[in-house]
């Protein structure tokens, strides 16, 4: 099964490809993804990996020889099966992981749900230059809903469906981290 990585640690968000083959081909972080010893390619790298979850959420992996510990957790509200990303620490480094099945997410936002709360986080850190919409504002798909400045750079952030903003959590001229829930769409 090859699945699509992105991986965002502070300002850098990095793509790679991972592929694993048996019978735990689930997602990192379900029950059985990498079965032991199992060959894995990573970036067109074949490696040699093995997990084993020594607590809830909490596993020591190792791969080609090199041994982690990495807790893996979703964010609250976030379900079971739900296309958002995991938040994943390994030592003193924390990451925010997205993991597509390409067989699964296609382009036209059918990943995206239609209903329901759904927490729109920072995809990276940065500072909050401008918040677009109010609360109880009714807001059409694609519509910008703020603006985070990050690396000189500004980034606007969009609505991934339709729908009113609920709860706004950012305040212009704040910092934030990957990650940081930034308002609320019902």
């Amino acid at each position: 099964m090859k699945l699509e990585i992105k991986i965002h640690s502070g300002s850098r968000t990095s793509a790679h490809e991972f592929e694993f083959s048996g019978p735990g081909s689930g997602t990192p972080g379900s029950q059985g993804s990498v079965p032991s010893g199992e060959r894995i390619t990573f970036d067109g790298q074949t490696l040699l990996a093995d997990r084993e979850e020594i607590a809830p959420g909490v596993y020591s992996i190792l791969i080609d020889g090199r041994s982690y510990e990495a807790q893996v957790s979703r964010r609250a509200g976030d379900i079971e099966g739900d296309s958002s990303p995991y938040l994943v620490t390994v030592g003193l480094r924390h990451y925010l992981v997205e993991v597509r099945d390409p067989r699964r997410w296609r382009r036209d936002g059918a990943g995206v749900r239609e209903k329901g709360p759904q927490e729109i986080v920072a995809p990276m850190p940065g500072k909050i230059v401008k918040v677009l919409v109010s609360e109880n504002q009714e807001i059409a798909r694609g519509q910008g809903l703020l603006v985070i400045e990050a690396m000189k750079m500004q980034n606007e952030i969009r609505a991934p469906r339709a729908g009113r903003v609920q709860r706004i959590y950012a305040q212009e001229g704040t910092g934030v981290e990957a990650g940081f829930r930034l308002l609320r769409i019902v």
